[in-house]
């Protein structure tokens, strides 16, 4: 507009990116990195001895290592182009589940190292109840559980209280698996009417999918529907959503999926269908989960290559209107805001912070490309080592 004084600042030959939102983060499994990958004798080698491994990291962290790990984790989010990350948030109390003294210790710990990178930071609070249907919570989850749903909810009241314009407080149910009826549909009325977002890790497992048949005669987003959860169009993210009925796809319309497809191929649990979803009026965001490799740009092109193999053909998830390139650029922008509760990131627009990734067209992967040619590049067979900048809100991080 005709008046205003912009700054203008050189930043090189570059690709700019609206800053890549990380929409789900278990930062302190980025302790059990190359740690699972050889296989015992009496190991399984499946995604429930996996848990086990990574329950053992998490029974032994002290506040210090929490801070430090999650600080360490935010460092490489940032170097590779993440300027704004859901942190799925499950460790709250001591190894024996007794609060703190400070009770909001561990989740202090994670704000702190976000505020210390300058990320953004939708901090989701993980509600956690059980072991499963008609089971107390094994020992090593004990320091994932509130005393009652009372006590997780006025610890939630008390952290909203310090958001900011760097800082949102969501919810997370953490599983069907982990969190009864009752007390989902508490949580439904608890947050009717807010903008308040919820995430919920859904049908990863088909093991999590026949307890749910069996528990409750529905399937995991079955339930969820039923308890009042989808109630608000845009504010509810399944996170992984692999095994999912025909009836599901529909009930998912008007919300999003977040695929997290580096850990979901890590842990063997399946392909996030992702163009079947995308047709289907959800929405789409990307994850680093687990923290085994925290590269966006490598989750999108992997959601679109996982779907080739699959479907045998190519570019899967987009057309001659909006490519693939752009589908999954998208959803390491805009679908992560919006999935976060961010209205404003994923953008770059006058009038909203500049959050920004820039990506050195100099780099061996784009050199020789510009324009679409270097946006396809990127997307679809790239990856976050051409990341040179991190800008927040208008200053140069990394």
């Amino acid at each position: 507009p005709s008046g205003l004084d912009f700054p203008v600042r050189e930043l090189g030959r570059v690709l700019v990116m609206p800053g890549l939102v990380n929409a789900h983060s278990h930062a302190f499994q980025r302790a059990i990195r190359g740690k699972t990958h050889r296989r015992g004798e009496a190991d399984p080698n499946s995604f429930w001895s996996w848990r086990d491994a990574m329950y053992a990291v998490a029974l032994r962290l002290d506040p210090d290592e929490v801070y430090t790990l999650t600080r360490d984790c935010f460092a490489e989010m940032r170097a590779s182009g993440i300027t704004c990350v859901g942190e799925f948030h499950y460790l709250h109390h001591d190894p024996e589940g007794r609060p703190y003294a400070q009770p909001h210790r561990l989740s202090e710990a994670v704000i702190s190292a976000a505020r210390e990178l300058g990320l953004r930071l939708t901090l989701l609070e993980v509600f956690y109840a059980r072991a499963g249907a008609g089971l107390p919570p094994r020992p090593e989850q004990r320091r994932f559980c509130d005393a009652s749903l009372e006590h997780f909810l006025a610890r939630v009241e008390a952290l909203r209280e310090g958001e900011d314009p760097q800082l949102r407080i969501g919810i997370a149910p953490h599983s069907v698996r982990a969190v009864g009826r009752p007390a989902l549909e508490q949580l439904a009325r608890w947050r009717a009417g807010t903008d308040i977002p919820v995430h919920m890790h859904i049908s990863e497992q088909v093991r999590e999918n026949e307890e749910c048949q069996a528990e409750h005669g529905l399937t995991p987003l079955g339930l969820v529907e039923a308890c009042g959860l989808l109630d608000d169009p845009g504010r509810f993210t399944a996170v992984h959503a692999i095994h999912l009925e025909d009836a599901d796809f529909e009930r998912l319309r008007g919300q999003q999926v977040c695929a997290c497809p580096s850990t979901e191929a890590d842990l063997g649990d399946g392909i996030v269908l992702a163009d079947r979803l995308h047709a289907g009026g959800v929405g789409l965001a990307l994850g680093s989960d687990s923290n085994a490799r925290i590269d966006l740009v490598l989750e999108g092109s992997a959601l679109e290559m996982n779907l080739r193999l699959l479907r045998q053909a190519r570019l899967c998830l987009g057309d001659a209107a909006q490519p693939s390139s752009a589908v999954v650029a998208g959803a390491a922008t805009l679908g992560g805001g919006r999935a976060l509760g961010w209205t404003h990131a994923g953008r770059l627009r006058v009038g909203v912070p500049f959050d920004a990734a820039l990506f050195d067209l100099d780099d061996p992967l784009l050199r020789g490309l510009e324009g679409q040619e270097a946006f396809d590049a990127l997307w679809m067979a790239g990856s976050s080592r051409a990341c040179s900048q991190s800008w927040i809100d208008g200053v140069r991080r990394v």
